[in-house]
């Protein structure tokens, strides 16, 4: 279950557009900015994935709530035919 400092981010979402993955990715980082999220060492780093649509072929990036333990993944692959898509993962229990 989700908690307050990330209840926000804790449905799957499936991204059917450009736009909404420019939006979601922007959202990101400003919560990754704010410390409601961390970012995990992944596939692709966050910082690497342009606002302008030129994105890699696949974006896989990890990311994790520092108050409730809670993990999630944006997954985006230019090969595959499912849409990008939000997911949260699991939940470490782990906390500040």
């Amino acid at each position: 279950m989700a908690c307050k400092n990330c209840n926000t981010l804790a449905q799957k979402r499936q991204l059917s557009s450009t736009g909404e993955v420019t939006r979601f990715l922007r959202r990101l980082r400003t919560f990754v900015e704010d410390g409601r999220i961390v970012e995990f060492p992944s596939f692709t780093d966050l910082a690497d994935v342009e606002d302008d649509a030129s994105w890699p072929d696949v974006i896989e990036c990890s990311f994790g709530c520092p108050d409730c333990g809670q993990e999630f993944s944006f997954k985006a692959n230019s090969h595959k035919s499912k849409p990008p898509q939000w997911l949260p993962t699991k939940t470490t229990h782990h906390r500040r």
